[in-house]
């Protein structure tokens, strides 16, 4: 009987150290799962590459998130997106400028099958040194703006035959202040479309109508 008891004794004994091995290991709740990578959304949203084309749909649906019209300006949507599902989330900021290599190969590209393209002036530009994104969180957005009216003065130059170029900015994140960025998708090329049937069909009472006022229609 003393046996049973002491096979007893050193089972409980063994239950409860396990309990206690087990009340040190992190739960579900406190791991992290996947890989902390900082990307940029908008360079995915084609599916076939970085290209970012603005507009982006009917005005007063998706293209609300993407651009909108103001004081002569058209401001722009772009952000990072930090991967992974972390327990906690630091805060982090990426540094934000102009990629020419970016811009150059887009060029490249059209030019190469035969459509009027240009780079957009970026001292029409205005564009924020810094995406931040807060503790606890995984995105950060912010928006760079065009000067269209400023744009419209230079017309002449815009247009090739019955269309206006498309205007290309490539765009790169850099040096995180924390977790590190993405092997892909750290960069986008901004194309502004001025010939896209989107800015004919906006609403009279929505700002973005006023674009196509600036820009006419060219179509024949």
């Amino acid at each position: 009987m003393k046996g049973f008891y002491r096979k007893i004794t050193l089972y409980l004994a063994a239950v409860l150290m396990s309990a206690a091995f087990t009340g040190c290991e992190p739960t579900d709740a406190n791991k992290d799962y996947g890989f902390p990578k900082i990307y940029i959304p908008q360079a995915t949203v084609t599916g076939l590459d970085n290209t970012y084309p603005i507009p982006n749909g009917p005005f007063g649906q998706n293209v609300a998130y993407t651009c909108y019209f103001e004081d002569g300006k058209l401001n722009i949507a772009l952000g990072v997106v930090r991967a992974g599902d972390l327990a906690h989330e630091d805060a982090f900021t990426v540094d934000l400028s102009v990629s020419q290599s970016e811009t150059d190969r887009k060029l490249a590209s059209y030019e190469e099958d035969g459509t009027p393209a240009m780079a957009l002036p970026a001292e029409l530009c205005t564009i924020p040194e810094k995406i931040s994104v807060p503790e606890g969180d995984n995105t950060g957005t912010c928006y760079f703006s065009v000067d269209l009216e400023e744009l419209a003065k230079r017309t002449s130059e815009l247009v090739e035959g019955n269309q206006y170029r498309l205007l290309v900015l490539g765009l790169e994140i850099s040096n995180p202040t924390a977790y590190q960025l993405s092997e892909t998708n750290t960069s986008v090329v901004v194309v502004l479309d001025l010939n896209d049937t989107d800015w004919d069909n906006v609403a009279e009472n929505l700002p973005e109508s006023e674009v196509r006022v600036l820009f006419p229609s060219l179509a024949v």
